[in-house]
């Protein structure tokens, strides 16, 4: 095997007498040496220089062995990491600690028509784009972009820019959506969703170099990880809802009921072998699908140090969602066996 102009041998040094094994031909020994199995490589070119060769299988595999593993370690030390220019990060915390307490925000994974959402004591409510297309406008909203933009997406929101210039501001998914908001010339505030995943310090610089002005944090954080951040742009925290564990382009609901909109019309749930029910939420925009976990996250406010802290709203009722809104504002947590803290304290 050749890597950077340099080769990767592998030999044997045992002795075979003619009697002791079988004679293996050109076709054999290709076929044995191509044998990569579930390595990441796969066998191309093989010169043989030999006509037969005598030696058992089960040590040409192991020679075969060798000389994939040597090439895969040497393929690991030939690659390094270039920087163009070395990247300063301030790991000092500094007094972040905020004055006040934290406004409340609401964020509704879809829209219930049933509820008044605007006789509720907000700041500001987090509405997907695909549903503010449905409602008329809410006070003080936000427009929130999908996970997933493919083309449908991109023609839906490039058809109304209008509607995303009288928002508060608009909460992107991913980072790709900067440059599609700069391409429709929509100038508006930017908040960071997180599945941006922002973790430490360095990722908060990124996003506020990309011109974001708040972002919510990690659901994958403890507290202590919490305290980190540089404290430069709006923070916010999760203190209430189902956590989103993926976002999925195969709909398990229109693959089994060849599209009924059958999504529309209940509430739908994944079952696991635990017989634990994970809800589905749909966008039928794209076809994709939300699956949340089965676990509610409550938190108490105190201590979180944060700008905002969000309320997800998955299926509450407008008597829930104010009950959960009175408990946020008292500092307390909702408590129970379908409650959890996720990994504030871990």
């Amino acid at each position: 095997m050749e890597l950077y102009n340099d080769h990767i041998v592998a030999k044997s040094e045992i002795e075979y007498r003619k009697s002791d094994v079988n004679e293996l031909d050109k076709s054999r020994i290709l076929c044995q040496i191509q044998k990569t199995g579930n390595t990441m490589f796969r066998i191309k070119e093989v010169e043989i220089m030999v006509e037969h060769l005598k030696m058992p299988i089960s040590q040409l595999n192991a020679l075969r062995r060798e000389a994939i593993e040597k090439f895969e370690k040497a393929l690991e030390n030939g690659i390094q990491r270039q920087f163009e220019e070395p990247i300063e990060v301030n790991f000092e915390v500094p007094s972040t600690k905020k004055d006040g307490k934290p406004k409340i925000n609401l964020f509704l994974q879809k829209v219930d028509p049933n509820i008044n959402y605007e006789s509720l004591p907000y700041h500001e409510i987090y509405v997907p784009f695909a549903e503010l297309l449905k409602v008329p406008p809410m006070r003080d909203f936000i427009a929130v972009l999908p996970s997933i933009i493919e083309e449908k997406y991109e023609t839906l929101i490039a058809e109304n820019t209008q509607l995303l210039k009288k928002v508060n501001a608009i909460a992107i998914s991913h980072v790709s959506q900067i440059e599609l908001l700069r391409k429709l010339s929509i100038k508006k505030k930017m908040v960071a969703d997180n599945t941006l995943n922002i973790t430490n310090q360095l990722s908060e610089k990124v996003i506020e170099e990309l011109g974001i002005e708040r972002f919510t944090i990690s659901p994958e954080l403890d507290k202590n990880a919490i305290e980190q951040f540089a404290g430069k742009i709006e923070k916010e925290v999760v203190v209430y809802g189902r956590t989103c564990l993926m976002t999925s382009k195969y709909c398990p609901i229109g693959k089994n009921e060849a599209c009924q909109m059958a999504c529309q019309t209940g509430k739908i749930e994944l079952k696991d072998r635990k017989k634990l029910l994970f809800p589905v939420v749909t966008d039928c925009v794209n076809c994709h699908a939300k699956i949340y976990n089965t676990k509610i996250l409550s938190l108490a406010k105190q201590g979180l140090d944060a700008d905002f802290v969000r309320i997800d709203v998955l299926d509450e009722t407008q008597e829930e969602i104010q009950h959960i809104i009175s408990v946020v504002e008292a500092g307390e947590r909702l408590s129970g066996e379908k409650y959890t803290n996720g990994n504030l304290y871990k």
